[in-house]
């Protein structure tokens, strides 16, 4: 049991948060860690949302974890916030220190460390497919790994026009373009593409839902990632397995970023191995 006057929280806020899978997987993680930690899980409106970070400041709660609508919302609530974070204008990781509120996103950072324990993104052409709050946290952190060039293609071009062009401007890229995704016209990918994102909800409790993708364009040795975690197997990375292609699957996308958000709250390693046994039991997997 721990000595200190009070218990470390750590908390989940969202709407809606219903099958969320964070709390199982944290309070796993804090189990084999030997961490006398809570995590709590909580419905916030978003007329409730500011009063609710207000609670959880006054509690002292450690850290809190955000999902959607609040992770665009929270940034003027904070004292600091990470330059990835302020540049995608996302947060999903927030730690308490001295009262103070640190704003994060870990959901690039996951899949750029996933992506790098396979290649190298320096001069890398990553291609995003999607133009959604995710394409764009994605963005932002894969743009400080020395990348050349990241190609947004979506079906609206001006929903992402702005924030690639402020991409460019404010990365080392050397180009951030967008690439419109026509209407039963497949998706040819680059040939020099090293990297490719769906970052769209295509497949989502349907693994057979078709992305507009030409497969046969896909080159060789590119690393293919889906952020659907469930299933963690779609149509997109079963096809680029039978290509040969190295891929990421949401579901360990998904257990990375939670397993960093871990680690900037406590300080000690996650045991992603505990956590991804217990997202597959809560998941039914």
């Amino acid at each position: 049991m721990t000595n200190q006057p009070q218990q470390d929280v750590c908390c989940l806020m969202g709407d809606p948060v219903a099958g969320n899978p964070t709390q199982y997987m944290l309070e796993k993680a804090f189990a084999v860690g030997r961490l006398d930690w809570r995590f709590l899980t909580f419905e916030v409106p978003t007329i409730d949302f500011e009063g609710a970070l207000r609670g959880a400041r006054i509690f002292g709660f450690h850290g809190i974890m955000l999902a959607p609508p609040h992770r665009s919302t929270v940034l003027s609530y904070l004292e600091e916030v990470s330059p990835v974070a302020q540049i995608c204008g996302q947060v999903n990781c927030i730690r308490q220190t001295q009262g103070k509120l640190h704003g994060d996103n870990t959901e690039g950072r996951a899949l750029r460390q996933l992506v790098e324990q396979t290649i190298d993104l320096a001069g890398a052409q990553i291609t995003i497919v999607g133009s959604g709050r995710l394409a764009r946290a994605l963005g932002a952190e894969l743009a400080q790994s020395a990348a050349r060039e990241i190609v947004y293609v979506c079906r609206r071009p001006e929903t992402i026009e702005k924030f690639s062009h402020e991409l460019a401007q404010q990365t080392s890229l050397q180009s951030c373009r967008v690439q419109a995704l026509e209407t039963g016209t497949p998706l040819a990918v680059d040939a020099d593409c090293q990297l490719l994102i769906d970052a769209t909800p295509v497949g989502r409790q349907q693994p057979h839902e078709q992305l507009p993708i030409a497969i046969d364009s896909l080159p060789a040795g590119a690393v293919v990632a889906d952020v659907v975690y469930n299933p963690p197997l779609t149509w997109l990375l079963r096809n680029a397995r039978e290509k040969g292609c190295p891929t990421i699957d949401g579901l360990t996308l998904l257990i990375e970023q939670v397993a960093l958000a871990f680690e900037i709250w406590t300080g000690a390693t996650a045991d992603r191995q505990a956590m991804r046994e217990a997202v597959e039991e809560f998941l039914v997997l």
